[in-house]
């Protein structure tokens, strides 16, 4: 039986132009989802167009204000399964563009399992601090290295599993674990892929990031040096054509 899959990004307004470009690559691209939910903060709201963002398979969603936005957006995808009600979320960030047609459901599931991506070529030292991030919250080793990037795709079950864990283990919400531990020191996707590896390993799987990509139609970006203008002549006609004009590096404007 195919399982409802949303694309959840949860983005801010320096990232507008960013965010426009991902949801065209997604409309030309991308197929066997859904709908895209779009998440952010309250004070993002009124400096990003919300009739550019909303379609008919696009929702935008608004989270809370936090001090730091980027533990700030980490906390929010721990409550990803609060802004949608699909039963599998994909998680991608405001500068990752397909830039090749894609079925999801083809790339993301194996014989119904999702398919959770690890690197055994990892170069981040096992002394980093997302390295010992998900070993710290979930009270034993966690090898190897699954601190990657997005995408990553998760049961929906798995977020209120994680937040369930963090109060019996920690004695504190999921939000205040990481404000607590700071920016250093907290990777939410190596708490998802962590979970998923020490407590339900077999219901995933798993994909080795050093032999190939788990979605190799999907090209990331660096939104702190990048804009769409700046790659745009790497991109696909479909694409390159919607790439606004302006900055060739750097942040995109306030």
């Amino acid at each position: 039986m195919t399982r409802t899959l949303d694309i959840v990004i949860r983005s801010f307004h320096r990232d507008r132009r960013w965010l426009a470009l991902a949801l065209r690559s997604i409309a030309v691209f991308a197929s066997g989802h859904r709908r895209v939910v779009v998440v952010v903060p309250r004070s993002s709201l009124g400096r990003m167009d919300r009739e550019e963002i909303e379609s008919d398979r696009v929702r935008l969603r608004v989270c809370r204000d936090y001090a730091d936005d980027y533990l700030g957006q980490q906390i929010t995808k721990l409550h990803a399964d609060l802004y949608t009600d699909a039963e599998v979320i994909l998680h991608l960030d405001s500068d990752q563009v397909f830039v090749a047609p894609c079925d999801l459901t083809a790339r993301l599931f194996d014989h119904g399992r999702p398919r959770m991506a690890f690197d055994s070529r990892s170069t981040r030292p096992a002394t980093d601090g997302w390295r010992q991030c998900p070993a710290a919250f979930l009270g034993e080793p966690v090898e190897p290295d699954v601190t990657s990037p997005p995408p990553v795709v998760v049961p929906r079950d798995v977020y209120a599993a994680v937040r369930g864990w963090c109060r019996h283990a920690h004695g504190m919400p999921i939000d205040r674990y990481a404000l607590t531990a700071g920016v250093g020191l907290f990777c939410e996707f190596a708490l998802l892929r962590g979970f998923a590896l020490t407590r339900e390993r077999e219901r995933y799987a798993w994909v080795d990031t050093a032999h190939g990509f788990l979605l190799p139609e999907c090209q990331n970006f660096w939104s702190r040096a990048q804009t769409p203008a700046s790659v745009a002549g790497t991109l696909p006609p479909e694409l390159a054509s919607a790439c606004p004009t302006g900055p060739r590096k750097g942040l995109e404007v306030p």
